[in-house]
């Protein structure tokens, strides 16, 4: 009679940690919407997504704070971007165009 008590109360504890592991796992995600290890992924993969965005986003921005300072200290950065932006030509310069 012990023993069988001592097998009953196993086996409920070996179901309910069954039970636990397919809700972890994300297996029934469809139907019951568990948090699993599917989402985990998803969530890890999403994260290093957004941390390779942050990086590319810091360098885009060191960058343009070096562009910044360039203009504000060197006129010959300042006349470049001018020419650039607004297409300002100098005294000697002359544009050709060669459209039909």
């Amino acid at each position: 009679m012990k023993l069988q008590s001592k097998l009953d109360i196993n086996r409920l504890w070996l179901g309910f940690f069954g039970i636990w592991l397919i809700l972890l796992s994300g297996l029934l995600d469809f139907w019951l919407q568990s948090p699993g290890l599917k989402q985990w992924y998803r969530v890890a993969a999403t994260l290093s997504e957004r941390r390779q965005e942050i990086g590319v986003i810091e360098e885009r921005s060191d960058y343009l704070h070096h562009v910044a300072r360039e203009l504000e200290s060197n006129t010959v950065a300042q006349e470049r971007e001018i020419r650039k932006v607004l297409g300002y030509l100098g005294d000697q310069e002359a544009v050709f165009e060669f459209s039909p």
